[in-house]
């Protein structure tokens, strides 16, 4: 959750090669609407930056990232950073 709202377009993501979410998805929250899913994108299993654009830019007071699979078979994701833009 965001001490107020933030206008976000895309987000950037850095994982660590062998253990990428493969197929993530994002939810925002707004208080008018609650949670609501944004997009699902699918990051390459690497381990340099990977930009997403999201289908629309829109003003959020909460953000989540559910990580559904993983490059790895025990499921483990190591993610080293996360960017808004």
């Amino acid at each position: 959750m965001f001490a107020s709202p933030v206008d976000v377009s895309r987000l950037s993501l850095t994982f660590q090669g062998g253990f990428v979410g493969t197929r993530c998805a994002m939810e925002a929250y707004s208080s008018e609407y609650g949670w609501q899913r944004k997009g699902v994108f699918y990051p390459e299993d690497v381990n340099r930056a990977q930009t997403f654009e999201l289908a629309e830019k829109s003003a959020l007071d909460g953000l989540k990232l559910l990580f559904e699979e993983s490059s790895d078979f025990f499921g483990r994701i190591t993610l080293y950073s996360v960017e808004l833009f």
